[in-house]
């Protein structure tokens, strides 16, 4: 029931950012897109980014790849989206594995059009994570699994033909985790910083047939 009511409240958390994120679009002079007016309703979105780092000392190395998030959407309206996705990162030092995670879920994404080419978007994703990290007292690999919650605001830029780049410039997130030996590890991101920021690239794709009015 502990598990449950956190659950919950971030659930509730990150509800009220949408909300206020939605509100202060409104200030902006942003505006939902009408059922009567063109866009996206009925086509598919596709999207993520994908990173490598390495970094490289006179004693030793490290490098990380990760996804984040890969994903699939379907748009219920002109402004709404729901989908799955899923993302993958692995830390090695070395050229030895000491961390993979892999996490896969829902996601519901609702969006206000800021002028013509900028759009505010909101994500939230509830994903089940799955991995394996090296355990210091064992020096093995020790398998995991949890859930993230997790909500964060995005600006799109339309480049047209269904392409958008997409910035993230915040995060409220959470984390658990846990293993046969330690138990549950809990891990908290909310606010601005560089580890929040991110850019990822979409694409919409309409596979509707289309009438012979709509080809003319």
């Amino acid at each position: 029931m502990k598990y449950v009511n956190k659950t919950v409240c971030s659930l509730a958390v990150a509800g009220m950012t949408m909300l206020s994120g939605n509100i202060s679009a409104q200030f902006l002079g942003g505006h939902r897109l009408t059922s009567d007016e063109e866009g996206p309703k009925g086509q598919f979105m596709m999207y993520g980014s994908l990173d490598y780092s390495k970094v490289t000392t006179p004693s030793t190395s490290s490098s990380t790849v990760s996804s984040a998030p890969l994903g699939v959407g379907y748009f219920i309206n002109n402004n709404d989206l729901i989908g799955v996705n899923y993302a993958y990162s692995q830390n090695s030092v070395d050229h030895h594995v000491m961390y993979k995670q892999n996490e896969a879920g829902i996601w519901y994404s609702p969006s206000l059009m800021l002028g013509k080419y900028f759009v505010l978007i909101g994500q939230v994703d509830a994903h089940y994570v799955w991995g394996q990290q090296l355990s210091g007292a064992a020096d093995s690999m020790q398998n995991f699994n949890g859930f993230r919650l997790r909500a964060y605001p995005l600006i799109g830029i339309l480049l047209g033909g269904g392409w958008a780049l997409k910035f993230k410039f915040a995060e409220l997130s959470m984390l658990q985790t846990k293993t046969k030996q330690e138990g549950w590890t809990k891990s908290y991101v909310a606010g601005i910083s560089g580890s929040t920021f991110g850019v990822g690239i979409s694409k919409n794709f309409d596979f509707r047939k289309k009438s012979a009015k709509d080809d003319n």
